[in-house]
């Protein structure tokens, strides 16, 4: 059948929409284990009101004596900011006219795009779900007035990517540079920045282009007991100066790696529960901490438990609590997470930006045509004391 423009549209929204809102929605770990809310949003925030306060009208009294005030729970109101997700494609002229005559010619030519919009944007969704809501890739060593970048780590940069970088306490240019791209990854500490040299220290970190302080919060800014910092401001809008309740339990050992341990892993949960009635439901760490543990069992000659998870995969676990691995969270560190605190708030799930009737747009002068997918979403928790985390744990 001929395919006109919003033949293609429709194909776009019947054919695609549906597996990207599964993919993205279902392939991460921490979203399959979590609730999603559309309905709580007050304008374009959320709302979460946090218990950090007991009624304390509660005692015994002798016979005939005054009884003790009343008392009251006490909430405190917190602020959990909409954040706005966007992933474009775009079409030469030259393959919408090729489709006149086939709708499925376009869908062949759609097809590539399409899937990697899909996976990028979850590779990036996945990277915030374990970062701390700013953007920040890595942070920066020294290098001076070059424009090979040297950098704590070059994991999450790739050939291509627009970046920005900045001093990381205010996000100033500084001597950094804005709207630039990764030209080359050199090696593990040092990538090539297109344009003019730069010069920086370690007060500079690397930002996703135009994203500082706007990406989804994840468990780093979560399971931590500081404000985020750098400009970003208090989680949720709760300064821990201010609500010294509003922060997780860390358990560090001075910055020395030590061995992993059913002890240690014990002694995390059971700090989260006597310090906030936290209920740790999984364990969130990297590969070689999971590594380091299974060494542990298999020197003991210890059966390994092992725990299924959503989709047909299965972990270890430790005390029935799988053991789950993120290749963007940090290394030396394991997070005890009470998901029944944690919620994924939206204002719109993965769509086409269509609000003018039209899916494809034409592309200001040039002969070609876009379609830009968006989400509308934050992860909110309820309690911060609910969380902890391990550091200084040594990897294998």
């Amino acid at each position: 059948m001929p395919a006109t423009l919003s033949t293609l549209d429709s194909v776009l929204k019947t054919q695609y929409l549906g597996p990207i809102r599964e993919q993205l929605n279902n392939d991460n770990e921490l979203l399959k284990r979590i609730d999603t809310d559309f309905d709580s949003v007050v304008g374009k925030n959320f709302t979460i009101p946090m218990h950090y306060g007991r009624n304390e009208g509660i005692g015994a009294r002798a016979e005939g004596a005054t009884l003790m005030d009343a008392g009251q729970q006490a909430y405190k109101e917190s602020i959990v900011p909409m954040r706005y997700l966007y992933g474009r494609i775009q079409l030469t002229g030259q393959s919408i006219k090729a489709a006149k005559n086939d709708a499925g010619a376009f869908i062949r030519a759609v097809d590539s795009e399409i899937k990697g919009v899909t996976r990028d944007l979850k590779n990036a969704v996945n990277r915030m779900l374990a970062g701390d809501g700013t953007g920040r890739l890595t942070t920066c060593g020294t290098t001076s007035a070059s424009t090979t970048v040297v950098v704590a780590s070059t994991a999450f940069l790739r050939a291509g990517m627009s970046i920005d970088v900045l001093v990381a306490a205010d996000g100033t240019t500084g001597t950094g540079a804005v709207g630039r791209t990764v030209v080359s990854v050199t090696n593990a500490t040092s990538f090539v920045i297109s344009g003019a040299a730069i010069t920086t220290n370690n007060t500079y970190a690397v930002y996703v282009g135009g994203s500082r302080n706007l990406e989804v919060m994840g468990i780093q800014g979560i399971v931590d007991n500081a404000d985020i910092g750098g400009g970003y401001g208090a989680l949720q809008q709760l300064a821990v100066a201010s609500y010294p309740w509003h922060k997780a339990s860390i358990l560090a050992n001075g910055g020395s790696n030590r061995a992993i341990s059913d002890t240690l892993l014990q002694t995390l949960i059971d700090t989260v529960e006597q310090a906030g009635a936290g209920d740790v439901s999984a364990l969130y760490t990297t590969y070689g901490v999971r590594r380091a543990y299974q060494a542990v069992l298999d020197a003991k000659k210890q059966i390994v438990n092992k725990t299924e998870l959503k989709g047909g995969y299965s972990t270890i676990a430790f005390n029935n609590l799988p053991i789950i691995v993120d290749k963007f969270l940090p290394a030396n560190k394991v997070f005890g997470v009470d998901e029944s605190m944690l919620k994924m708030y939206k204002l719109a799930d993965y769509d086409w930006m269509d609000m003018d009737g039209a899916i494809l747009s034409r592309v200001t002068g040039k002969d070609a045509y876009e379609a830009i997918l968006y989400c509308y979403m934050e992860l909110g928790m309820f309690a911060r004391n609910a969380f902890g985390r391990l550091d200084d744990i040594t990897e294998v």
